[in-house]
């Protein structure tokens, strides 16, 4: 099994863990974000840490052990954004991931039911198309023609805690695919689909949103 790593913030700032064979670097765009090992998520004093992002391959298993210490956590005012497809549900209050039928991009498309700070500056068109690693063009016509949808989501969230939030849903069938809740003093960001950050890029208008996450993860 590969090493676990995560992004921690001090200072009220933020910490990301991720799943990687080796330690890597943090891209400058990630600003205040700093990795570690997800399997030393029992040793941080975690006491000057504002939220935690965690990737979507992280190991759901560890981290349901580690569910009265993530609970403490966000219930003390921490915040926690997770990314995937959550089977384990490891902070009270998650739910269950659950694949959606579809047939084309227009059922993959996203609709967004409410603002949220980390999607501010954005249309939800947006995140529908990857490219692949191509120049990704600017005439939408095109970009249907040779961009790939799914990677943002293909699957959806029910059941959700009393007060959540709904941020976007997705298809025909409008399912929420991005919510938010709170647990005591904290918040919990959910994103079903691949990590929020492989969406945050200046080829779709979209690369503030790292600051914005930054910010949504240390509470300002």
């Amino acid at each position: 099994m590969t090493a676990a790593r995560g992004t921690r913030v001090r200072g009220r700032a933020a910490m990301r863990a991720i799943m990687a064979p080796a330690p890597l670097p943090v891209a400058p765009a990630l600003g205040t974000l700093t990795p570690f090992d997800i399997y030393d998520l029992t040793r941080l004093d975690l006491s000057d840490v504002g939220g935690i992002a965690f990737t979507g391959d992280v190991d759901q298993l560890f981290l349901v052990e580690q569910q009265p210490l993530l609970d403490e956590f966000v219930g003390s005012g921490g915040r926690v954004l997770v990314n995937g497809h959550v089977q384990r549900p490891f902070i009270t209050g998650l739910t269950k991931w659950r694949r959606l039928s579809y047939n084309g991009a227009e059922h993959l498309r996203l609709h967004r039911v409410n603002d949220h700070p980390v999607w501010a500056g954005t249309e939800p068109d947006q995140f529908l198309y990857n490219t692949g690693g191509a120049p990704r063009p600017t005439d939408p016509d095109q970009l249907a023609r040779v961009g790939v949808a799914g990677f943002y989501g293909r699957g959806y969230y029910l059941d959700l805690p009393e007060g959540a939030t709904v941020i976007h849903t997705i298809g025909a069938a409008n399912a929420p695919i991005d919510y938010e809740f709170c647990l005591g003093r904290g918040r919990v960001l959910v994103h079903g689909g691949d990590d929020l950050a492989q969406f945050m890029s200046a080829d779709r208008g979209t690369a503030h949103m790292h600051d914005q996450l930054c910010r949504w993860l240390e509470g300002s």
